[in-house]
């Protein structure tokens, strides 16, 4: 298994932005922010993958993705006692299908060869202490 934190706030992956060129051909790019967060995931998973000298995954995974925020300073003593107690849960944007999207894009050719063989997805947003991703991910055996 491997099991890694990106710490600060998740970026969502926006739709990206086509433009002409000169020459007449259309180019996508995405935000400058998007940019720098996929290299922070990337750059987190590396370490993690070094430090215990492993491979990219070949095989079918399982990716697990939790991401955390910590609640608005304005929240009130009895919202924020709501959160602890899990009647209260993490419903704003951005969306959870946005945010799951730049980390997968991020972890490609570092953590495993490409998305696809993302067989299993698990994600979900909560409140916590501080913002956060934590990022799980297990190797399948025969495809199961």
């Amino acid at each position: 298994m491997i099991e890694f934190k990106v710490e600060g706030k998740a970026v969502p992956q926006p739709r990206p932005r086509v433009y002409q060129t000169a020459s007449g051909k259309s180019k996508a790019v995405n935000s400058r922010q998007s940019r720098t967060y996929k290299r922070l995931v990337k750059l987190t998973a590396k370490s993690y993958m070094n430090k215990r000298r492993l491979t990219i995954a070949e095989c079918p995974i399982a990716v697990h993705l939790t991401f955390v925020f910590s609640p608005p300073k304005s929240y009130t003593k009895k919202k924020l006692k709501a959160i602890e107690s899990g009647s209260l849960v993490y419903q704003k944007k951005p969306d959870l299908d946005n945010l799951a999207k730049g980390i997968l894009d991020a972890l490609n050719d570092t953590v495993y060869r490409d998305d696809a063989q993302i067989v299993e997805l698990n994600v979900k947003k909560q409140y916590g202490d501080t913002d956060h991703v934590l990022i799980a991910i297990n190797k399948l055996s025969n495809g199961v």
